[in-house]
């Protein structure tokens, strides 16, 4: 097979499969399309795609399903290395968009319909005259392009400016495009920030990972976060069970994609169990935020109470050993130190018994006159004076431990000071 951004490739549109040769390839039966390639019988499966807050079925993805003369069912990767040049590679791209196009039009699938278009189809948009093609395919199912989700990998990613160009080319005809697998390989930001997707699909290897690693759902929100900034929609694919799909609502996630919400199907899809399936995620993630919460509260408060019972001390010129006994005496607490209300440390950290200080992480220095104004723990606490605040869970520079910081802005001799305390948060 050639390579996938082999320059030399100039296919002519005209020995390619165009919209009437595939009408004549295909066959209907029961308001279900097949088309015949190279021995093969193709078939459209589509899986439902769901919206958490719309709490329906918002769109779907056209999956492939082959058999071959026997009646055998042919794997996807096996499908494509039947195609032995680029141009039956181009075919079968196109033959499958084809199919989606019309199954989903066909069974009335309202919504988005997700197609993956394999990158050298992608490279190649403008010598093949895409454009006359998928224009000619929607107006004849009555698909509007502005509903099609186009699927690129980022292998098609390229530093030449054929990649602006067609991602310019599929943007003309109205279609929307979604970035594929983003968090396998070497995905990173740039991609995102080149390709500029309406939504970005990750990897289901983060439903995956966030089931079973507290760091990967904890660092979940954050990338769902970075990715709304950058402009993007986030679909979460791969969800499979009532705990992933907890964790993705968690996160802000705004579609979701997997066996829990509908497995691929080639009939005319339903949309109720899907939607059961939303309302009882929604269920179960109202109940254990509430838990959450109450579990956190509960872990937090002692904290919380005896950071503000501190402020108030020194707030009253008692004495830091008398102010910070009750925090300092917690099971969980690291240290205390007191910011001036530009942020600059103006006392040593005052360790709990027992800190264990790390090694190779950080110089060993005393930390007064460091500053440290651009930590939420002190902008919070400057923003809302005499309440106590609470960070989230961050590594500490300090011993290189998970930890939060409670902290709060008090008044001392007439200026402002924020007290701060760390907690080991493992």
């Amino acid at each position: 097979m050639m390579p996938v951004h082999s320059p030399e490739f100039r296919p002519r549109s005209d020995a390619l499969l165009d919209f009437g040769a595939l009408q004549r390839l295909t066959s209907r039966r029961d308001g279900r399309l097949t088309v015949d390639w190279a021995g093969h019988r193709l078939c459209s499966h589509l899986q439902p795609i769901v919206s958490f807050s719309h709490r329906r079925v918002v769109g779907h993805e056209g999956l492939v399903r082959a058999t071959d003369a026997a009646g055998e069912a042919v794997p996807p990767l096996t499908l494509l290395r039947q195609a032995d040049t680029a141009a039956e590679l181009i075919d079968l791209d196109r033959s499958c968009r084809y199919l989606h196009i019309g199954q989903a039009a066909a069974f009335g699938a309202g919504g988005y319909l997700f197609l993956n278009m394999h990158p050298l189809a992608f490279a190649s948009m403008h010598s093949t005259d895409c454009a006359s093609f998928m224009r000619e395919t929607a107006a004849a199912f009555d698909l509007p392009p502005e509903r099609l989700v186009i699927e690129i990998t980022e292998d098609v990613l390229t530093d030449d400016s054929s990649f602006e160009s067609s991602v310019l080319y599929l943007r003309d005809l109205g279609c929307r495009i979604a970035l594929d697998d983003f968090g396998a390989g070497h995905s990173n930001f740039d991609r995102v920030w080149r390709l500029k997707p309406e939504i970005v699909k990750l990897d289901r290897d983060f439903a995956v990972r966030a089931a079973i690693d507290e760091s990967a759902r904890r660092l979940l929100p954050q990338i769902v976060e970075l990715l709304h900034e950058a402009g993007s929609l986030v679909l979460l694919e791969g969800i499979e069970t009532a705990e992933q799909a907890r964790i993705a609502m968690a996160a802000d996630v705004d579609f979701a994609q997997g066996y829990f919400f509908g497995r691929p199907s080639g009939e005319t899809p339903d949309p109720a169990p899907s939607v059961a399936a939303i309302d009882a995620v929604w269920t179960d993630y109202d109940t254990s935020q509430a838990d959450d919460t109450r579990r956190y509260r509960e872990r937090i408060s002692d904290y919380v109470n005896a950071i503000g019972h501190a402020a108030s001390l020194l707030a009253d010129r008692r004495s830091a050993d008398e102010a910070l006994r009750l925090f300092l005496g917690q099971p969980g607490a690291l240290r205390c130190y007191m910011l001036d209300e530009q942020g600059f440390q103006i006392s040593r950290n005052i360790p709990a018994h027992g800190e264990r200080l790390a090694e190779g992480i950080t110089p060993e220095s005393d930390a007064a006159r460091s500053r440290w104004s651009r930590r939420p723990y002190f902008r919070r606490a400057m923003e809302t004076p005499g309440r106590v605040c609470v960070t989230r869970p961050y590594l500490c520079i300090s011993s290189a431990v998970l930890c939060v910081t409670v902290s709060i802005c008090f008044q001392a001799g007439g200026q402002r000071r924020v007290l701060c305390g760390d907690v080991a948060w493992a």
